[in-house]
């Protein structure tokens, strides 16, 4: 199984970017092939809703992105995670989901693919003040970009570097996300 990871924080050690580590650790250790990347690391430009992904078998821009679509493509499983700052993801992360429409003009996934989203929240209730994000997420990954199955999860109470060892939320979600990864 080969899963790709994308951290959409600014802070690749914060609380999103080490759930997503230790998610990746997991998933090396029951012998998935992992990937990881980590946008703030990266040159992702932002779409401009150029003709070339729809017109061309290209994107319009050159830069990290043409990395990306290569490793979601060659993947069984894509993970996007990211902290969600005023009600969204970061604008990074948001620029990156932007940019799959190239993915989504001419169906350039393979079915029986997965996906899942990790956001990250400081508020103790955020799992359900950002409930939206479940069926905004859904949409994007399983009917826009046909992911066969696709889940979001939203751990609250995620304040600035929180002892994810002591946080139930963290704990809970990593779980969940686990399960999902891994179905027995």
């Amino acid at each position: 199984m080969k899963i790709v990871f994308v951290n959409g924080s600014p802070r690749p050690d914060g609380n999103t970017g080490t759930m997503m580590k230790i998610l990746a650790r997991k998933a090396k250790e029951r012998g998935a092939e992992v990937t990881y990347f980590e946008i703030a690391d990266k040159e992702v430009q932002d779409c401009d809703g150029c003709y070339r992904c729809d017109t061309e078998d290209r994107c319009g821009k050159d830069d990290d992105m043409t990395e990306a679509y290569s490793l979601i493509q060659s993947s069984d499983v894509l993970v996007i995670g990211s902290p969600i700052y005023m009600g969204m993801e970061t604008g990074m992360a948001k620029c990156f989901v932007d940019r799959l429409y190239y993915l989504m003009a001419k169906k350039r996934l393979l079915p029986g693919k997965r996906a899942a989203a990790l956001f990250t929240c400081g508020l103790s209730d955020g799992h359900m003040v950002y409930g939206y994000m479940h069926g905004r997420f859904d949409k994007l990954l399983r009917l826009d970009l046909g992911f066969e199955e696709a889940r979001t999860f939203i751990a609250p109470g995620m304040r600035n570097r929180v002892d994810l060892e002591g946080n139930y939320y963290a704990q809970e979600t990593l779980k969940e996300m686990e399960s999902f990864l891994f179905p027995e």
